[in-house]
């Protein structure tokens, strides 16, 4: 929804500045942009491959090909808050998420609306580790959980540690602000194949691994509500 508002928001202050021009992209072969997809990677979902940073490359004035790069982090300390008399040793909860993407785009117009058919692929591995806030006197060893079976929520968003790879067809429509600035949004069916990363629990010198299996699927899904294109 904030996403949805946001593209709104843009759309409308625009949309003064391109009506007092005329607004027809020439894109040949050879034409490229930057991309900036403000919808997350989100781990385990096949629609959100395309969050990040970008490029794209026309092959000929209908055919375009893309290729985006992906990455999160997060970290947050939870306090031991030790009471008077004991010591005590902060926990913590952090996640890495690295992704890969690339796709073909058939454009089937030429206008300010470029509508457009196509396919793609994605990959994306996240991680996360977990270790326990202690108390005592002094202080016991902190347990450490890596890509808990659960998850670990961080700022509002759980993060679970494994892989995911997804192939997809896409329609979409791409919308020129002006001749180097558009706005583009598509949907999606593809299926998409996850592993959960193992469960590792570390107390001491004796580590617990818990295998945590697979699972694939097929899903329809919005995508690139709001991805801006440069061009140069």
């Amino acid at each position: 929804m904030k996403q949805l508002l946001s593209c709104l928001l843009v759309l409308t202050l625009a949309a003064p500045v391109a009506q007092s021009q005329e607004v027809t992209p020439n894109l040949t072969g050879g034409s490229k942009a930057l991309l900036f997809s403000f919808a997350g990677l989100s781990f385990l979902n096949a629609g959100n491959f395309d969050g990040g940073f970008g490029a794209k490359y026309y092959l000929s004035e209908a055919m375009a090909v893309r290729a985006g790069l992906q990455f999160a982090t997060g970290s947050t300390t939870n306090p031991a808050n030790p009471p008077a008399g004991q010591s005590g040793v902060d926990g913590s909860q952090s996640a890495t998420q690295i992704g890969v993407s690339a796709a073909i785009e058939l454009h089937m117009g030429k206008g300010r609306v470029s509508p457009y058919l196509g396919g793609g692929i994605g990959f994306s591995t996240t991680s996360t580790e977990m270790k326990n806030a202690v108390v005592g006197n002094p202080p016991p060893s902190q347990t450490t959980t890596k890509n808990s079976v659960a998850g670990e929520n961080i700022g509002g968003v759980n993060y679970l540690g494994g892989t995911a790879f997804t192939v997809y067809g896409l329609a979409g429509f791409e919308f020129f602000l002006w001749k180097e600035l558009s706005l583009a949004g598509e949907y999606r069916l593809g299926f998409t194949s996850t592993s959960r990363k193992d469960q590792e629990v570390t107390a001491g010198t004796t580590t617990v691994t818990t295998k945590l299996g697979s699972s694939s699927g097929f899903s329809i899904a919005s995508q690139g509500v709001l991805t801006l294109a440069v061009y140069f």
